[in-house]
């Protein structure tokens, strides 16, 4: 059976690099269970990998990112697979958001349905001007759900309202505008833009970006209140290592050693 789920591991200086490729272009790099699967265990794996500093996550080819979940599949589910199926699909999204490094959706054409879950999933999201993304499940009988729940919050009420309730498209740049993609990257610049991206994320202390990451959710997940002594308590904690006593030395002593 092929692996639909590709991984590669970068070394760098600052850290490993994991390149996710969702590879099932001949059937526009659809998740089927055996996918959802794959990609979920390989999250785990990541996440277990204290080496890891970053992971990108894309598509084969140039025209998709991820075309949903496989409707083949689903088309053959009653209630209980179909609870089952969408499970798997939410703990993906779920270990995205979840891992202890950032993740970065490199967009490099449709983000369909699960896709655009999966790209909202990310800390980031990079993507091509040809790109587009859609929730278009109304469309085949059944409504948008798990992670889609992160689009009101990302979007607005009224555009997120928009698009699952008509299924209609939404280009790259108007999802740059809307606040789903951070990244919007020239022409055949894709690459050059998650680079830069990369480049930046491994300035910062490998520690202090995971502390960042866990933030991020607090932030989201509590009340402002509640938010704020979060931040003093992992403040306070991110002392439990030399970081930020190395860090802060090396920028004081730049001029010197320039």
């Amino acid at each position: 059976m092929v692996n639909l789920i590709q991984t590669a591991i970068e070394e760098t200086p600052n850290g490993a690099i994991a390149r996710i490729t969702i590879n099932n272009q001949q059937k526009a790099n659809t998740l089927n269970s055996a996918a959802i699967g794959d990609l979920n265990k390989t999250l785990s794996q990541l996440d277990k990998n204290a080496d890891i500093a970053l992971v990108i996550l894309t598509g084969a080819g140039e025209k998709v990112f991820v075309g949903g979940a496989d409707i083949k599949e689903m088309s053959t589910l009653n209630t209980e697979t179909a609870r089952t199926f969408i499970t798997n699909l939410h703990h993906v999204c779920h270990k995205i958001r979840y891992l202890h490094a950032p993740v970065i959706a490199r967009v490099n054409g449709l983000a369909l349905g699960a896709g655009m879950e999966v790209a909202a999933a990310c800390d980031m999201v990079v993507a091509s001007r040809h790109a587009a993304f859609a929730m278009p499940e109304v469309r085949v009988g059944i409504p948008s759900v798990i992670d889609a729940a992160l689009l009101p919050r990302i979007l607005g009420v009224g555009l997120a309202r928009d698009l699952v309730m008509t299924g209609r498209m939404l280009s790259a740049a108007d999802a740059h505008v809307a606040g789903l993609v951070q990244r919007l990257a020239e022409e055949n610049g894709l690459d050059d833009a998650v680079q830069i991206v990369i480049d930046e994320i491994l300035a910062g202390g490998r520690q202090a970006i995971s502390l960042q990451k866990q933030l991020c959710n607090d932030w989201e997940n509590n009340p402002l209140a509640s938010s704020i002594q979060i931040g003093i308590e992992t403040f306070a904690h991110s002392y439990d290592t030399a970081e930020p006593k190395t860090m802060m030395e090396s920028f004081i002593n730049r001029d010197r050693t320039g």
